[in-house]
Order: C-alpha cells, then structure tokens, then sequence
C-alpha cells in the first residue's frame, strides 16, 4: 500500500487490470481490426510450419543424392538440364520427358534455389498440407475443431499411423493405412511427383467448402505434376459433378465445373497425347509389354499385388469408412471413385490388358486410403467422447498429456532414424567418390542394371551411365531400346573372363564405353588391357581407353624408338 502510494505510475498501471468480484469496467484501447488480422496469419503460419516440422521429421525423408529411391529417376532430367555433372550426356537423360512440370521444378530448384535443400523444404510444405488437409476434411463431419484436446488427439494418432512400424499379418501400420494399393502413395521417402497428390486432397476439401472451380483447379495440379493421376481426376470431377447436378440440382453449375477441369488439364494431357503417340500399333504394345510385365509388375499386375491380401484389407477400411460418413457430402465425393477403382481393378484380372495395367486405375486408392484412416481416428474420438463424455472431460488434461507424449515419441524416433538415413552405410560410396572426382566430359559408365545399391550412381556422381534397370523411358522406340540396354547388360555381367571382353570388343564397342564398375570379389583380368583404375574392398573400376586404342605394329614401334 505505501508503495502505490508513493508511486502513481504504478498505482495507474494496476487500476487498468480487470480484478475479479469489482464491478468496475475498465476501459481498453481496442486494437486495430488490421493488426488483429495480421497476428492471426502471422499465428496461422507459424502453426502450419510448426505442424509441417513435426510431421516431417517423424515421418522422416531420405537423402536426395545418396539413397536408392526413385528420385533417381525423376530428377534425372531435371538435373541434366540444370548442368549437374555430365548427365547431359546420359542416354536416358535424353529421352523424351514423360514428366515436364516436375523437370522444370528441379531444373528451377536447382539453379535458382539450392541443389538439395530446396527439394526436403518442398516435401516439408507437402506434409504440412497433408496434414492439414485430411484434418479439414474430416472436420467437415466430425466435431474436432470445437474442442482442442480432440484435435489434438487427432494429430497424435495420425502421425502415429503414419510412422509407427509395426507389422501385424504382413499389414505394416505405417505404409498401409496410408499407402494406396499396389505400393502406390502420396507420401513416400522422398520428394518426387506423387507427393503433388496432396493436391487431390486440397480438392475434396476446397469442394466440400462449396469451392468447386477452386477444387478442379487443386485437381489439374496434382495431374500436371503426375499425369498418373488422370484417372483420380476424372473421377473426382466426375463426382463433383454429380454432386450438383443431381443432389444440388444445380445443372449448370456442374456443367461448367467439367469444362473448366477439362480446360485445365487439357494442356498436359495434349503434351502426353501428342508427344507419346504410337510409332506402331506393334511396336507400342511390345513396349506397353515390357513395361506392364517386366518393369512394374507389382504396380501394373493386380494378380500380384492382390496375393498377400494387404489390399483386401485397404479396401475394407475404406468401406467401413465410408460408412462412417454415410450421407454426408463427402460420402458422395468418395464414393464414385471408390466404385471404379474396385470395378474397374476386377475387370482387368479378367480382361488382364495391358494398356488399363499400365494406367493403373487402382492408383484412386492413394487418396483413398488415408481419407479413410483420418475418417476412423475421427469417429474413434468422436464416439469415445460422446458415450463417456464426463471421462473424458475429466481426463482431458490426461489425454493432451498422452498426445503429447505419442508426438513427441514419434518426433525423437524419426530425428534418430533421419540422422541414420544420413549416413553413407554402404560399401558404393568409396568408388562413388572416385568417379565424382575423376569423372570427364566423354565418360560413360557400364553398371550392373539390376544391382540396388547403384542406383544413385548418376545423381551421386555426376557421371553418365549406360543403361540401368529402375529408371526408363516411355516411348515405345525408346522403352524398346531401353531394354535392349538393359538385356546387353546383364549379359555382360553373366558372362566371365573371355566372354566379356568378347562383348567389350563386339556388342558393347557402339557405346563407346569408357568404364566398367564390377565388384572386387567377382574380378577377373581376362582382358589384359583394361586397366584398373580403382579398387576398394567392393567394387573396382576398369578403364576400357586402351582395349579401344589401336594396337601398334612392331615395325611402327621399332620406328617410333
């Protein structure tokens, strides 16, 4: 008291607080609607980036340049027009692009941005949408956003699902009840052209905000980046609308939602119409062929990916899930595409064609499938809460602690197996560093097509190759070459001693192949003037310049001492 007395400013400063029992109203100034405004974006954008963080390091990604997965071949044409390396002088690098959006990004993200960080800041901004997205859409339905403690809850439990690696019955909780069927997904281990699925997600909920043009636009992303999702597209639209037309009766509004994603599409549906257009009726089937049955069957092949019965239990939770939602809009959204990925998978174990297996129609289920899982997490906490609600209520102090505990379980789990999927724990890297180090404008390198691990030679290396078995064109001349590469390759390294350098001197001589990767415990010098340039406890690397030089006669060496 002698202290307020004696000093006004404080006693002026406490006078402005609101104490409870006083009637007194105190009068504030109020703050700008623009301020208000901007602090809540501001908020908005700091919980998005906080959200994406988690879940990307949880969920994890692996290294652009040093792992074996298939951004070995999507950003191999990207990086080749960037000027990475001598990959311009690739082969496959030169093939006609079956991916040009995505190839424009990395060439962009390459030279304008950085040559990796780039790549793992996109996939962070990818799983901030996802989660974001699979969170409105059930928010549409169930009450999550009225209560924290339940949105919280929800956050925990799909990150879990996304992340927990545990297998029950060959069903692995982290890839299933996320992934699509026929190891088909959105979310993958790195940034590639399927994560632009996010986009499908976008879409549903753009259209359950009454958004359409906003969701058939969301829609020409995903298939601009990934014309693979052609067929989610067309049935999304589709769904669409049906939704006016026939629920909402708005005829005409439906009418131009079709024309308006017809419209979108239609400039990378026209490039992949004209660019990859039959050279042969005979020549394409072949190559359709040997892409369905020989590259991917276990995307392509619905007898294969249908054998271990993890899809029969994908398809069931989407099922029960839609029951979940029965009536509600977005029962109506998922419903159309569901029908036609089942049917429409049926019809090709029975007509077993090899252009529907090369579309895929199946791929529908990559939006599917975590639609469905966000959807039965949603009507779990929905039912817990509305059959104990005081339990709940009482424990919701428990429950954001259990939810805080899962994520950050799941955070510090993912930042350990990120900081292993760094490390270069393999035996390719030492002849890697060689060749990155070495490598000249006019090399080329002859790999093992099948072998893994040698993947990721180009992008580690710089360094063009000959053929390998996991990246390949989709022109039928090119795919049809492509496997003529790939064949002479794995010829070479069937063969031994005499019998490869007989193809090193016949068949392979066009190539003008300049090195030859082998492992060290297979090597043997048959060809006495292949000269080893490096050797390591895995692999060596022969030199063939001097099997091609011309061999000197005695006369011309006599002369020339």
């Amino acid at each position: 008291a002698r202290g307020l007395e004696k000093s006004p400013t404080l006693h002026d400063s406490l006078q402005m607080r609101v104490v409870i029992g006083m009637d007194t109203e105190v009068k504030r100034q109020p703050i700008p609607l623009e301020k208000r405004n901007i602090g809540k974006r501001l908020g908005a954008i700091a919980q998005f980036i906080g959200v994406s963080l988690l879940f990307g390091i949880a969920y994890t990604q692996d290294p652009i340049y040093y792992s074996s997965e298939n951004q070995n071949t999507k950003y191999l044409q990207g990086l080749a027009n960037a000027g990475y390396g001598f990959l311009s002088n690739d082969w496959t690098a030169n093939t006609i692009d079956p991916l040009p959006a995505f190839t424009t990004l990395v060439q962009w993200t390459y030279q304008l941005i950085h040559p990796e960080y780039g790549f793992y800041l996109f996939y962070i901004l990818i799983f901030g949408a996802y989660v974001y997205s699979l969170t409105a859409i059930v928010a549409e339905v169930f009450p999550l956003r009225r209560y924290q403690t339940r949105l919280l809850l929800f956050f925990a439990l799909l990150l879990l699902f996304h992340t927990l690696d545990i297998e029950i019955f060959d069903f692995e909780l982290d890839e299933h009840l996320h992934y699509g069927v026929a190891e088909q997904y959105i979310l993958g281990p790195v940034f590639q052209p399927s994560n632009f699925g996010v986009f499908l997600l976008i879409s549903i909920y753009a259209f359950l905000k009454d958004r359409p043009y906003w969701a058939v636009a969301c829609l020409a992303i995903a298939g601009s980046f990934h014309p693979a999702y052609f067929p989610s597209v067309a049935a999304l639209t589709l769904s669409y609308m049906g939704i006016l037309a026939f629920q909402e009766r708005q005829w005409t509004r439906s009418l131009w939602v079709g024309i308006v994603s017809g419209i979108l599409i239609f400039p990378v549906f026209a490039y992949m119409y004209f660019t990859f257009q039959d050279t042969t009726p005979e020549l394409t089937q072949q190559a359709a062929s040997i892409i369905v049955n020989q590259r991917i069957p276990h995307h392509s092949i619905p007898v294969l990916w249908l054998e271990d019965g993890q899809a029969y239990v994908q398809t069931i939770l989407v099922a029960i899930a839609l029951y979940c939602v029965w009536r509600t809009r977005l029962f109506y959204i998922l419903i159309g595409p569901f029908i036609a990925a089942v049917a429409l998978t049926v019809v090709q174990v029975f007509i077993n064609n090899d252009f529907v297996a090369f579309i895929a129609p199946w791929r529908i289920s990559v939006f599917l499938v975590p639609v469905a899982t966000s959807i039965l997490i949603a009507q779990f906490i929905t039912t817990l809460a509305n059959r104990y609600p005081t339990w709940v209520r009482q424990r919701s102090l428990l429950i954001a602690r259990i939810s805080f505990g899962i994520i950050l379980s799941m955070v510090i789990v993912g930042g350990v197996e990120q900081f292993q999927k760094v490390q270069k724990a393999d035996g390719t890297f030492g002849m890697m560093e060689h060749v990155k180090a070495t490598k000249q404008a006019d090399d080329l390198y002859l790999l093992r097509p099948n072998e893994k691990e040698l993947r990721k030679f180009r992008l580690y290396t710089g360094a063009p190759i000959f053929i390998n078995r996991k990246t390949h064109p989709y022109k039928d001349v090119e795919v049809v070459e492509w496997n003529q590469r790939v064949e002479l390759g794995d010829e070479f390294y069937r063969k031994r001693g005499v019998g490869q350098c007989g193809m090193l001197r016949n068949e392979l001589k066009p190539y003008n192949i300049t090195h030859i990767v082998v492992p060290s415990d297979s090597l043997e010098r048959s060809c006495p003037r292949l000269v080893e340039e490096y050797r390591d406890e895995y692999y060596a690397v022969l030199s063939t310049k001097r099997l091609y030089r011309p061999r000197q006669s005695r006369q011309a060496k006599t002369a020339s001492l």
